[in-house]
């Protein structure tokens, strides 16, 4: 009877891993955008729809402001859509407005890629709804502020000169900010990275000092091996063989 049970522990347990992980892809959704192209992959099965437009909001730089009730699950398949299409798609359950930015030009100048109407916010509220006091922003405004600020300060010397509509659609959404509030973000957004600089600077000091200790052990550690040597060598001889005992365990491991 030991070998049919053990099979059906078998069967059992890759059931578990089976099940574990169906429910891992379909609460994970994928999603992908091209910045250059401003077009969009997404596959996910019975996923959030607010963690999808999240994860939207985050790599596009669209404003998306929704009515928690309007949440529900979603499964979608699309690769290399358009944004504005994919979010038409994916909302077919909600009732949504799309608002554009148009940038000001000169009627005597052709109409450049960067003087057409940009996509800058998205409202979503529940299915047959129109009018709502309580639409919130997917994303905190002072963690997003951050996310598009740094591309500010990166190397620019490194950058490649390509078109960044994420980058240019969070430029209109500032521009169209009132004053005040522009500059809140943007005084966050500088905190937050300090912040970073500040931490990356403290972990850089503590792994310094720390290699410095086990510099210090070693020389130390060295020092009275010599000293046993010259002492004692056959508890010298004793435990250098007890070392490369220890050593020779841990290859093994």
């Amino acid at each position: 009877m030991a070998p049919f049970y053990r099979l059906l522990c078998q069967i059992l347990f890759a059931s578990v891993i089976f099940f574990m992980s169906g429910q891992l892809w379909a609460e994970s959704p994928h999603v992908s955008y091209d910045k250059t192209t401003d077009t969009i992959s997404i596959v996910a099965a019975d996923a959030s729809y607010k963690a999808i437009m999240a994860r939207i909001a985050t790599l596009s730089g669209i404003e998306i402001l929704m009515d928690p009730k309007a949440e529900h699950n979603v499964s979608i398949d699309v690769s290399d859509l358009p944004l504005e299409a994919a979010l038409k798609q994916l909302s077919r359950q909600t009732s949504f407005v799309l608002i554009h930015d148009v940038p000001e030009t000169d009627v005597n100048e052709p109409l450049e890629k960067s003087a057409q109407p940009v996509l800058i916010r998205m409202r979503i509220l529940p299915e047959g709804e129109f009018t709502t006091d309580a639409l919130y922003p997917v994303l905190a405004p002072g963690g997003e502020a951050f996310i598009r600020e740094k591309n500010r300060y990166s190397a620019p010397a490194q950058q490649v000169d390509i078109f960044n509509h994420a980058q240019r659609r969070w430029e209109a959404r500032l521009k169209a900010m009132p004053a005040e509030k522009r500059e809140k973000l943007l005084e966050i957004a500088q905190e937050k990275r300090e912040q970073m600089s500040q931490n990356r600077a403290e972990q850089k000091q503590r792994k310094k000092e720390l290699a410095e200790k086990r510099e210090a052990y070693k020389k130390r550690r060295d020092v009275r091996l010599e000293e046993l040597k010259l002492t004692d060598p056959e508890r010298y001889k004793l435990r250098m063989k007890r070392r490369a005992e220890r050593q020779q365990e841990v290859s093994y491991e």
